[in-house]
């Protein structure tokens, strides 16, 4: 029997279903409404949570735990006047899904364009379905000393280091720098839009987008406040779902850089419910540095000088 396509709000046609073994799902993209500037048919978070859709489909009696090895494709805007978004699951082992997710463009006659051109590869994971969510961990409350020394800034630390202050990067100096004091760090609180309660299901959530999509704009931000770059996201080493965070329930979210280096910057992020508990954690989360155009409208920069000088004793 077809699930009902009403209970994966992303998913608008499911073509294969077999159950614990693979699944087959799609979705019409309209172009250009949602596609961006870089090509992209969805937001990054609602990318994940089409992909974990259709691996539901293989365990929908399960509920979704992790996901590791996830990887975004950097790819042009396509041309054409449509396009479909297409997901394919099969089972690796027992309660672990890999999905496949490219794009397709179709032809004015509604299937895929002639031409023998293969489909654009959009992202890949591998995701981890069980009985139940696991316990979270306790909240652990780090204590710093102070230090008794008074920060450096990031050239002076590269000097000290190795003498290549002069040639290493300002985005590079600052990281050594912000890990050296434990500053490479940001911190805000996340609510669930309403209009996305509306358009998704509570019942048929997978990957709680709104904290998601809040986890990654946070370390996006935190990446453009030090660097003065804009990122994209390019790969997620793991992530771990303890449960769904509750309707209206504000979140914090904790995202930490851990480092960069090749036009890579690598974050941490973890969102506590009310209680304190993690509702999700993020780990090894990679940034490729897109330089903004300094045409385009750009939010406001705290340059990483300021930002020493700021935090410098008076």
């Amino acid at each position: 029997m077809q699930p009902d396509t009403s209970q994966y709000p992303l998913l608008e046609e499911i073509s294969e279903v077999f159950r614990g073994e693979g699944a087959v799902a799609k979705r019409e993209v309209r172009l250009p409404t949602e596609l961006d500037a870089e090509g992209r048919p969805l937001s990054a978070s609602l990318e994940l949570e089409f992909l974990a859709e259709v691996g539901a489909l293989v365990y929908p009696d399960r509920v979704l735990v992790g996901m590791r090895d996830v990887h975004w494709f950097l790819r042009a805007a396509a041309s054409a006047p449509a396009a479909r978004l297409v997901g394919r699951a099969r089972r690796e082992v027992e309660g672990e899904v890999s999905v496949f997710l490219s794009m397709e463009l179709v032809s004015a006659g509604g299937g895929p364009e002639d031409g023998g051109e293969e489909p654009i590869p959009v992202c890949r994971a591998t995701l981890q379905f069980k009985q139940a969510y696991g316990p979270a961990p306790w909240p652990q409350h780090a204590q710093t000393t102070p230090r008794a020394d008074p920060p450096q800034n990031g050239r002076q630390l590269y000097a000290s280091a190795g003498g290549q202050g002069e040639r290493a990067p300002e985005s590079l100096q600052v990281v050594a720098w912000a890990r050296l004091y434990e500053l490479g760090r940001i911190q805000g609180g996340i609510v669930q839009p309403r209009a996305l309660t509306r358009a998704l299901p509570a019942s048929r959530i997978q990957v709680a987008p709104a904290a998601l999509e809040g986890a990654l704009h946070l370390a996006k931000w935190l990446w453009y406040a030090f660097a003065g770059e804009g990122g994209r996201e390019m790969a997620l080493s793991e992530a771990t779902w303890y449960r769904m965070p509750r309707r209206d329930e504000r979140l914090l979210c904790d995202a930490r850089l851990c480092g960069a280096g090749n036009g890579l910057a690598s974050f941490d992020a973890q969102l506590l419910g009310q209680d304190g508990i993690p509702v999700l954690e993020l780990r090894g989360l990679g940034l490729a540095s897109l330089p903004l155009d300094e045409a385009a409208y750009a939010p406001p920069r705290v340059t990483w000088q300021s930002f020493v000088k700021s935090l410098s004793p008076r």
